[in-house]
């Protein structure tokens, strides 16, 4: 209201009557007035506005299975699932060609990977068979979403036997992808082929087979298999064990009878072998052919092991703290922490002493024991002969560690006993500790004690020598006390291993040797401190290596070049990784050293590689596992072209047919992938619904349409600025001419 007085003030705000006539100032007012009317419209911006309807660009995608499992002919009229999903699309044609018009109608074929299907006229040209491998429905459903990521999908139709078979990388789990086609609200409809169970012919397999991957020589071995069974109840089949000879040739070496019963489906089958030479062995479990068995490819598994030389047979003697009670607590996790070990074969024997001067010699003779564990054991538990026949053993080579105890070395009475001499500590001759009597404090050091390795020269000695470990013995735990070890009382052949940290130096860890053998006297009995205050670690180590030093097998690499699977099966399209290197000695030489990967496959073309580093680790990566059977991997290392050494190892890839073991249809699943969806419409239909279901579509094509306001402004436009200026120039011209300013 205030701009409109003023340009009216402004009109009336003319020239002097007598300058100009009154024609002239009529046609000045006039000009005015023309400029205050645009203005005016200026300010109201005046604008156009129409309203159009636009169609939103969708896709409707067909996603069909095209896995092996499809070939099954379990459908209406012993069809396959196949054909009776071409018949299927075949009757919906002409929905599906109606529905192209209005949408963008995208048909995906999947397996393990996700491929478009061309149309031909309209008709999708599919294969006569479906030979996938996998069937990937979560991986497929990924696909979808990212290659139609640029427009909406109307919604997805799932057609296939709804069984997900697929291994990494394409195992992803399809209802993390339903759901987010649920938060979209895309409906998900899902059409089942095949029948739930597949009972058209019964099949017995292996379906699984456990071993260790690292064995030794003279050391009785386990492979446990699980068999199995569709159908043939209440049959007995045989199950045999296979090991590759030093020929390479099969031989079988354990066999055991199965029964199926209708309560056991699924069986454990334990079978062993005692390999005798070392090397990497091929084993194979496989179960018998039943007549008429249709399937025979899953009938047999395969691995491979490496056979190390001989393990390491221990016999532990725990004695117990009072006649008819129990042992100790360090006795319990030295054993666990031992059993950690395939290549450590432990004999546990616990002695309470209710039967006194007990006699172990059938024990003795049958074990062969390499290494002696004595852990606060009286003399009184075991006979003269006894005592006489490992001390025997050690003089021949065999190792002993008497540990401490309340009964162990001068307390225990060892003093005149067959093992007096092997340990590397004098016994005093008034050290006896009987039981029933308090406990001889003279006799033993209290605690809290640091364990403290001692150097010999340079260098540690190997028990307590942990290349790989960066450890700090001083923040280990400390333990409890200690048997007292004088220093004069150890022998002149006695090495310091490890004492106390404080002032005293108590020797706590002596070494010292007999005839073959080797001896340990090892005063503590508390190292359990160290497993539960969190140097588990440390403690199977010091465990191990303490071991393998008694046993003169101490943990030194001595294979120039090495290789090392971390695992010997694998599924297709797996990626096998290995770690490579050599041994300590070639690791000092120059850094021009290079590696050698050569690969042979199962049809016996090789491929090459090259390592990479992942921090100080050489790690090599193979991904060409398609093919079914062995593969070899070939390492060769050379420093300035001087060959350092070799190494292989094999792997296999089982020759498992996932669609075709168990092709059972699974439509639950289906069912409950399409509820994910049912708030944006989605659901599980049967195959014969599909035409309803796209006529049903058809009528939806309104929710895809969307009302759209195009607006042109009147106010801010090139004429409209034109016409001002052109009105205020025309004033101004008129008022030149004549005169008025």
């Amino acid at each position: 209201m205030a701009v409109a007085l003023v340009l009216v003030l402004v009109m009336l705000v003319g020239p002097a009557t007598d300058r100009i006539s009154r024609k002239k100032r009529l046609s000045l007012f006039v000009l005015r007035c023309a400029t205050a009317i645009l203005l005016l419209l200026i300010m109201c911006r005046p604008t156009l506005v129409a309203t159009v309807t636009e169609r939103i660009p969708g896709s409707l995608v067909l996603l069909l299975d095209n896995s092996r499992s499809m070939q099954i002919a379990d459908s209406l009229n012993n069809a396959s699932r196949w054909n009776a999903l071409k018949a299927v699309l075949a009757d919906s044609q002409e929905q599906l060609s109606e529905l192209s018009d209005t949408w963008d109608l995208k048909i995906y074929q999947f397996d393990e990977s996700t491929k478009p299907v061309q149309l031909t006229d309209g008709i999708a040209n599919l294969p006569d068979e479906p030979n996938g491998p996998q069937s990937a429905i979560g991986s497929a459903l990924e696909d979808v979403l990212t290659h139609e990521a640029h427009q909406k999908i109307v919604a997805v139709l799932l057609l296939s036997d709804g069984a997900q078979r697929a291994f990494a990388p394409h195992d992803v789990q399809p209802q993390t992808v339903v759901r987010r086609l649920a938060i979209d609200n895309i409906p998900l409809y899902t059409f089942p082929f095949g029948k739930p169970a597949f009972g058209l012919q019964s099949d017995l397999r292996i379906e699984d087979l456990l071993v260790n991957d690292v064995v030794f020589a003279e050391t009785p071995v386990t492979v446990q298999a699980t068999v199995s069974a569709d159908g043939y109840t209440n049959q007995s089949h045989k199950v045999q064990l296979l090991w590759e000879n030093t020929e390479g040739k099969m031989e079988i070496v354990d066999t055991r009878q199965v029964l199926i019963d209708s309560q056991h489906k699924r069986i454990t089958v334990p079978l062993s072998y005692t390999p005798v030479h070392a090397g990497e062995y091929k084993i194979s479990v496989q179960i018998d052919q039943p007549a008429g068995e249709l399937v025979n490819s899953n009938n047999s598994q395969s691995t491979f092991v490496s056979v190390r030389k001989g393990g390491i047979n221990i016999l532990f003697l725990a004695g117990a703290s009072r006649q008819g009670g129990h042992a100790g607590i360090e006795p319990r996790f030295i054993r666990s922490a031992l059993a950690a070990h395939a290549d450590l074969n432990v004999r546990y024997e616990m002695l309470n002493y209710s039967k006194a001067r007990i006699n172990l010699h059938s024990t003795l003779e049958e074990g062969a024991f390499d290494v002696f564990l004595l852990a606060d054991v009286d003399i009184n538990a075991l006979d003269f002969p006894t005592w006489k026949q490992i001390a025997l053993a050690v003089d021949k080579g065999a190792g002993l560690a008497m540990l401490g105890g309340f009964h162990s070395f001068g307390p225990g009475g060892f003093r005149d006993s067959p093992i007096a001499p092997l340990l590397p500590i004098q016994i005093g001759r008034a050290e006896r500790q009987n039981f029933g009597e308090p406990i001889r404090q003279d006799m033993h050091v209290r605690g809290p004690l640091q364990f403290s390795p001692q150097p010999l020269g340079e260098n540690l000695h190997p028990i307590v020598l942990f290349n790989e470990l960066d450890i700090n013995w001083a923040k280990l735990p400390a333990l409890d006390g200690a048997n007292r070890f004088e220093r004069f009382s150890l022998k002149p052949n006695a090495q310091l291993i490890a004492t106390s940290a404080d002032s005293n130096s108590w020797p706590l860890l002596v070494a010292g040797a007999w005839g073959h053998g080797r001896t340990l006297a090892f005063a503590i009995d508390s190292t359990w401190h160290w497993q539960m205050e969190g140097f588990g670690d440390v403690y199977r180590r010091f465990w191990r290596q303490l071991v393998m030093w008694l046993a003169r097998k101490d943990d030194t690499d001595s294979e120039s070049v090495w290789v090392r699977l971390d695992g010997r099966r694998y599924q297709r399209g797996s990626h096998v990784e290995f770690l490579l290197g050599v041994s300590e000695t070639n690791r000092n030489t120059t850094s021009a050293m290079s590696f050698d990967i050569q690969v042979e496959l199962p049809d016996g073309s090789m491929a090459s590689l090259q390592p990479s580093h992942r921090g100080e680790k050489l790690v090599g990566t193979f991904t060409q596992t398609t093919l079914p059977g062995d593969y070899k991997v070939l390492v060769t290392a050379t420093n300035d072209n001087k060959l350092l050494g070799t190494a292989q190892a094999r792997f296999t890839v089982p020759d498992l047919d996932m669609e075709l073991d168990q092709p059972a249809a699974e439509p639950t699943l289906l069912s409950s992938l399409a509820g994910l969806t049912a708030d944006a419409g989605g659901a599980g239909l049967a195959p014969e619904d599909l035409p309803d279901l796209l006529e049903q579509l058809k009528s939806r094509t309104q929710e895809f349409e969307e009302e759209i306001k195009q607006e042109q402004s009147l106010w801010d436009s090139w004429p409209m600025l034109f016409s001002l200026v052109g009105l205020l120039c025309c004033e101004w011209f008129l008022r030149k001419r004549w005169g008025l300013v």
